[in-house]
């Protein structure tokens, strides 16, 4: 339970400490303005390429290690429908190699290639004249006139007899010895619905290493396994649906967003059958280009040293046309939605999701500190009220926390039973509508922000953290946009926590969410 009294007697000491900290650093007693500077370090250098690279560096003397991201402004919100998934898939056959990493004899291999992908795009008109005959019909996916035709099925047999003499001339892992060669490690990549980005941490005397994979895997991906990565997706996929709320929240998401791609989870079953190659190099040569890229380096490296490196390696590419943007937005909000999910195994729970502003609206970073008093706000009022449960809040869709579209905000109790769901609800929008009329008390206030502090600081701390943040800055709105953001959560008022929730959490604009047994209320 959150205890006020003994937050007031820490307070002060914490602020104190603060105030010493700052004036030990800063050698003068600052404004509050100049304690959120010190507060918020953040010594970004930036140079921007002449064919539109971004380079980021947060120069950290003394550091014998580097922590190296590659971001590309792309992700789930560029697919179209019938390919969902598609983005992460990319990410995938990415890893699948070059002409120069993985093969064995890339002479032989190439002509291969090209007659998979022309077999492939017979096949693509094959399956457009034959659309009449094998689209699904049934709600249930019950009724096709037939799932494929002979010249389908013939063309797919010689792509698999194709695709399995690639296999015989290629080198699996290439990339990960080379990296695990030189001393790196944490060799990851992540596709959201913004951005796609490959990393790893290295010795800082091996960067060199990080940029000529990273310009060879931009310009010359060879999308080998394509049909094997397929299935991984989706061995991925069952064990999402595997996990008890994966079925729920991605109802919910639904629910709440009618257009918007940022609700769009990783592709579903029935997608994963559409991909084609055609479409991934469209993705690829479309969207993976140094105009829409961004080169991140937190560690021991200089601006100075690393500008004439990424020139030698990224240099030569050539800047192409503007990636067209994700231009879909989310109807205005016209009337409360709400959800029965009838599940045996998932907990009896109520949940409450508002639709809230993206990065880059000057009401987003209020939304943080909104989130931490309403986490312990809540769950106070329902013990208070023997409702009890256990309380989640959260900004989480699909896998993501923050965006730079509108996206929601949710506030759920769990419970073993259902007896006390109605009644939690009840409590719940009690205690919003409440909100909208009366303050907070500050000292709730200076505690979620407190916390939100003591998050940043322990990511800062981090290089591979860091590294995170300012590229996720970048993707949704700018690297430049973080520190002020930052520094917007310290200056929420009381009155901004008012204004927001009377503002926000209205009827109209709210989805609400019951899980219950089955045979329950039907």
């Amino acid at each position: 339970m959150f205890d006020f009294e003994r937050l007031q007697k820490r307070e002060a000491p914490s602020m104190r400490h603060f105030i010493i900290k700052s004036l030990m650093a800063l050698t003068f007693v600052g404004t509050n303005a100049a304690a959120q500077d010190y507060e918020y370090n953040l010594p970004i250098k930036e140079h921007i390429f002449e064919n539109g690279l971004k380079l980021l560096v947060i120069e950290r003397p003394g550091d014998n290690r580097v922590a190296a991201k590659i971001w590309t402004d792309m992700g789930a919100l560029n697919e179209i429908s019938g390919e969902y998934g598609a983005a992460h898939f990319l990410e995938h056959l990415m890893f699948k190699g070059t002409p120069t990493l993985g093969a064995r004899d890339w002479e032989t291999e190439k002509p291969l290639i090209d007659e998979i992908n022309a077999t492939e795009k017979a096949m693509i008109a094959e399956l457009n004249r034959a659309r009449n005959d094998i689209r699904e019909r049934g709600v249930f996916h019950d009724y096709q006139h037939e799932k494929t035709t002979p010249e389908i099925a013939r063309l797919q047999k010689h792509i698999d007899d194709l695709e399995r003499k690639v296999e015989d001339l290629t080198i699996e892992g290439t990339t990960m010895k080379w990296y695990q060669g030189f001393g790196g490690t944490r060799l990851t990549a992540s596709t959201e619905q913004e951005y796609m980005h490959f990393d790893i941490d290295l010795p800082a005397n091996r960067v060199d290493i990080f940029l000529r994979i990273e310009a060879d895997r931009m310009t010359n991906a060879i999308f080998r396994k394509f049909d094997a990565e397929r299935m991984i997706l989706v061995e991925q996929r069952i064990g999402f649906l595997n996990r008890l709320n994966s079925r729920y929240l991605e109802a919910m998401e639904a629910l709440v967003g009618r257009t918007s791609n940022v609700y769009i989870p990783e592709g579903y079953m029935t997608d994963f059958k559409n991909y084609t190659r055609q479409y991934e190099r469209y993705l690829y040569d479309t969207y993976f280009i140094p105009n829409n890229s961004t080169l991140i380096f937190v560690g021991g490296v200089t601006m100075d040293e690393m500008i004439p490196k990424v020139e030698n390696y990224f240099g030569g590419l050539e800047r192409k046309p503007e990636p067209t943007r994700y231009y879909g937005q989310e109807p205005l909000p016209s009337g409360e939605k709400r959800l029965i999910y009838r599940d045996n195994k998932l907990s009896p729970r109520v949940e409450l999701r508002y639709q809230i502003p993206g990065v880059g609206h000057p009401d987003k970073p209020h939304f943080d500190v909104i989130k931490e008093v309403m986490r312990n706000r809540l769950q106070k009022n329902l013990d208070d009220k023997e409702i009890g449960g256990s309380v989640n809040v959260s900004t989480m869709v699909v896998h993501t926390n923050n965006y730079g579209l509108p996206s929601s905000i949710h506030f759920a109790a769990i419970y073993e039973d259902t007896e006390k769901l109605d009644a939690s609800e009840e409590a719940m929008l009690a205690e919003i509508k409440l909100l909208s009329e009366e303050n907070i008390l500050d000292e709730e206030l200076k505690f979620a922000q407190k916390t939100l502090r003591t998050q940043w600081y322990r990511a800062a701390s981090d290089p591979n953290r860091l590294n995170f943040h300012i590229g996720h800055f970048e993707v949704m709105d700018s690297w430049k946009t973080l520190k002020p953001y930052l520094e917007a959560r310290d200056k929420t008022t009381v009155e901004d926590v008012k204004r927001l929730v009377k503002q926000y959490f209205i009827p109209d604009n709210r989805t609400i969410g019951k899980v219950i047994p089955r045979g329950e209320g039907q």
